[in-house]
């Protein structure tokens, strides 16, 4: 019975530009190193991200999707933004949820999350 997620992979094609990406414009602080660099575990809360080249693994600009939930959307918009980060869905605002979405250098989707507060009851 699956029971929770060991985590999520991100295929990517340059090992070097990407830990520069992830770990420089979205400011991710690597936890696991492996297969001489080509495999970075990210820990972000109970759930782990591991970007990595592998030839099993390719990048797809269809693929998965990995949200990322920031405390302060605007804010986190707007320094990605400056740092050259272009959003293919700008701010969006859903009824639980405001969300935009940009693509790491080898056109994988990833959002900035930001969680509504849940409605009295």
């Amino acid at each position: 019975m699956i029971k929770e997620v060991a985590f999520v992979a991100i295929a990517v094609s340059d090992k070097d530009r990407s830990r520069k990406f992830y770990q420089e414009t979205l400011e991710l602080k690597p936890s696991t190193t492996a297969m001489e660099g080509a495999w970075i575990e990210y820990d972000l809360g109970a759930v782990t991200i591991g970007v990595g080249c592998h030839p099993a693994w390719q990048p797809s600009r269809d693929g998965t999707t990995v949200a990322f939930e920031v405390d302060d959307f605007d804010a986190t918009l707007e320094k990605l933004k400056a740092k050259g980060v272009t959003f293919d869905m700008d701010k969006t605002e859903t009824p639980v949820c405001w969300m935009a979405q940009f693509r790491d250098p080898d056109g994988n989707k990833l959002l900035v999350h930001k969680r509504k507060a849940a409605p009295a009851q």
